[in-house]
């Protein structure tokens, strides 16, 4: 499950954090946000499962994050703070748990498994197969039937709301009903990594990557993708190693 944590205080984060790697290594901690225009541009640019939120932040409110990002498919959502005035208020927004600080290991696994059975069956399932290797083809389903697609022949996959559309060698597309995070989990041991929100892409099919205009990938096929950001950094490691 891929984290988020926002707490104004960077001790308590990095307790937070490695308390989590810890005691919870299905957790993924992608960011570790002070403010909550740090953590919306999170929200904006990856898929986050599970977000722990302090409720009382330097001048603003866990809640604030919450108004401001209306609109957004909220993850999980576990509040922390050092007083439990605020539990009711927790409660009205559906938080799935309300951890009091300093943060019991015991309670914060209590509170991980808790979102670890909101996944759904078929989302264990992608994750089974992705952990036993690299796929060399995918069946992808579509509106028309079934598609079967060698991982190899495919440039880049762009997300659109529940579909996911797959881009191919010979320029040709296939729109799959399901979510690109599904295929994320699938092909990154092919190679693929999310590079933006909306694009995961073939890092063999990399031509060549331009900073300017806010970063953006030009793909062996002719099409540009852009970088978000945060994933600027992890994108140069990844193509340093190529």
């Amino acid at each position: 499950m891929k984290a988020l944590l926002l707490d104004d205080e960077r001790p308590v984060l990095e307790s937070l954090q490695g308390k989590l790697n810890l005691f919870c290594p299905e957790v993924e901690v992608v960011a570790a946000c002070q403010t909550v225009d740090e953590a919306i541009t999170v929200l904006n640019e990856d898929d986050i499962d599970l977000l722990f939120l302090d409720v009382n932040l330097n001048g603003e409110s866990g809640f604030d994050l919450l108004e401001k990002a209306k609109g957004t498919d909220f993850p999980s959502l576990i509040f922390t703070t050092a007083h439990d005035e605020f539990a009711i208020q927790a409660i009205k927004h559906a938080a799935l748990d309300y951890l009091l600080k300093p943060i019991d290991a015991e309670d914060l696994v209590k509170a991980v498994r808790k979102a670890g059975t909101r996944i759904s069956p078929e989302q264990a399932a992608v994750a089974e197969i992705a952990s036993k290797g690299a796929p060399k083809k995918l069946v992808i389903p579509t509106t028309e039937g079934m598609h079967i697609l060698n991982v190899s022949e495919i440039v880049r996959c762009e997300s659109s709301s529940n579909y996911t559309q797959f881009f191919l060698k010979n320029k040709t597309s296939v729109l799959a009903s399901k979510t690109m995070k599904e295929y994320e989990t699938l092909l990154r041991p092919a190679g693929f990594e999310r590079v933006h929100k909306s694009h995961l892409v073939n890092l063999e099919m990399i031509a060549r990557y331009v900073s300017a205009d806010g970063g953006y990938l030009l793909l062996t096929e002719g099409s540009t993708v852009p970088v978000s950001n945060r994933k600027k950094e992890i994108l140069v490691q990844h193509l340093k190693r190529l």
